[in-house]
């Protein structure tokens, strides 16, 4: 018996050591990467079309031509003697926008290792970042020193992604956050307008914008629109369930998220606020529908069009909770992007949603609620409200274009959509004059296209070629992205990275 039990120990113990073995070899397993293309000649696009969003028209048989990361020609052939070093492409038959941008994404610490080159094989070469870390060590969350890092490799052409214009904190929630991680400051907990002042002190120089969640108290986020208002720091993100969309929509430059709408134009809507403030918190989303009352959708609208905030409505996010029981979200193509721990994170919170009630009346009225949305979006833009394309979704790159697919089913026409990924998000940091035009002195983020995206939206899609700080990349590297992207997701090796980051971490969730 007991040279048996020795033997087993010496089995066990010998297997254990092969797993840990095999998990380090993969831990420090070299990572295949994508590497930047640096076009180091003139680029000149011949024959092209020219799609010019501003005007919303087409000009045919152009001539683009691109130098030192800057667009320094367009017009037609017999205007300009091209140099003799150019890289001529020829683009007869194709179509060149601007780049497009995603509004609300969430980069997050391992993006690196998984998808973070979708961006520009998609054609997506500017993102606003939605939430950073809440301490150093965070093995999730990126933290500012990160992002920035990233920004900076990608604008030298040292890394495949996007730059990143602009970074939020991590969120103000009100108590709870001490529950979860460990070793905050009080202030993190922003339960009083005193706390709320520390915490937008704590990210000053850090961050561009502070980001309001759902459950911070009333009397902390205004206490935090004024300190960030002191600071020059933005105030973005949700509507807090205790304050009305009209007074956010005085207060935050961004609001995100369409359910807002709903929450506020229903005659319980003062109610279900004052119940934000005892913890009693609960949505009816029934009532919302039945009982909206589009008079007060259209006084928030008003708000929002006189204060000029923005408005990202990301109705992908509300589509995953309408449908994410149904093929149409769980063999979603994109998924073969998706690592297998982020997907399991990912259905986490997609069946969260629905164990919360899985009757058919329940799942029925989580459809209602996102097909309304799309409906007040497009009364959103029509009141003149600005609408900007943002995803929050597990996917990089690619779900730009699902959403702007979502803007045309509220209503946007193609170009308004495209205008909502490209011009607009420009005019949000104020760099309308370097990105979202085709035009003289701009800067060369470009999508070549094989079909017109103004006759059917999903056009954006069929891209040919991306010009990023310049730099081509043709469809052969684009799919050259896609195919390391989706090796990613099903590599052992970078479980073992993603898993070791955990083991490393000194933050406590």
């Amino acid at each position: 018996m007991f040279r048996v039990l020795r033997k087993a120990v010496i089995v066990i113990s010998v297997l254990l050591l092969c797993l840990v073995s095999l998990f380090f070899v993969g831990v420090f397993w070299p990572q295949e990467s994508v590497e930047p293309v640096k076009t180091d000649s003139p680029l000149a696009l011949v024959n092209v079309s020219v799609i010019d969003l501003y005007a919303g028209e087409i000009r045919s048989n152009q001539t683009v031509l691109i130098d030192n990361k800057t667009i320094k020609f367009v017009g037609p052939a017999d205007a300009i003697a091209l140099p003799d070093e150019a890289i001529k492409v020829n683009a007869r038959h194709q179509y060149v926008m601007p780049a497009l941008w995603d509004m609300h994404t969430h980069i997050y610490k391992v993006t690196p290792l998984l998808d973070l080159p979708l961006y520009v094989a998609y054609g997506v070469t500017n993102v606003r970042d939605m939430t950073s870390c809440p301490k150093q060590g965070d093995p999730f969350a990126a933290c500012p020193e990160d992002l920035k890092h990233w920004n900076q490799a990608a604008a030298n052409d040292q890394l495949v992604g996007p730059r990143i214009q602009g970074i939020s904190s991590w969120q103000l929630n009100g108590p709870g956050i001490h529950e979860r991680i460990k070793d905050l400051p009080d202030f993190f907990g922003t339960s009083n307008a005193q706390q709320a002042r520390e915490f937008a002190r704590y990210y000053e120089g850090k961050v561009d914008a502070l980001k309001v969640y759902d459950y911070i108290p009333r009397d902390a986020y205004f206490a935090v629109v004024d300190e960030a208002k002191k600071l020059g720091l933005d105030v973005v993100g949700h509507r807090p369930h205790a304050v009305s969309a009209i007074e956010a929509a005085q207060s935050q430059k961004s609001i995100e998220h369409a359910r807002f709408i709903l929450h506020e134009s229903f005659p319980g809507s003062r109610e279900l606020r004052e119940s934000a403030e005892k913890g009693e918190w609960k949505e009816d989303r029934r009532r919302m529908l039945d009982e909206h009352d589009p008079y007060m959708a259209s006084a928030i609208f008003k708000a929002m069009k006189d204060a000029g905030t923005w408005y990202v409505p990301t109705h992908l996010t509300r589509r995953v909770d309408a449908y994410g029981e149904e093929p149409i979200i769980l063999d979603d193509p994109i998924i073969k992007y998706l690592h297998p721990l982020m997907k399991w994170q990912w259905l986490e919170d997609v069946n969260k949603v629905i164990d919360e009630d899985p009757s058919s009346e329940a799942r029925q009225t989580y459809r209602d609620f996102y097909h309304k949305g799309l409906e007040l979006t497009g009364n959103a833009h029509r009141a003149g409200v600005k609408v900007l394309v943002g995803t929050d979704y597990i996917v990089a790159g690619v779900t730009v274009h699902h959403e702007m697919e979502q803007l045309t089913l509220a209503g946007l026409t193609p170009l308004e959509a495209l205008r909502a990924a490209t011009i607009l998000p420009a005019e949000y940091f104020g760099l309308q004059d370097e990105y979202g035009n085709v035009a003289q002195g701009m800067r060369a983020d470009l999508i070549l296209l094989r079909k017109n995206p103004l006759e059917d939206i999903r056009n954006s899609l069929s891209i040919e070629s991306v010009i990023f700080n310049g730099n081509l990349y043709d469809r052969m590297r684009l799919d050259n992205i896609e195919r390391l992207v989706e090796s990613r997701a099903n590599s052992w090796s970078i479980a073992c990275k993603i898993v070791w980051e955990f083991i490393k971490n000194p933050v406590g969730y």
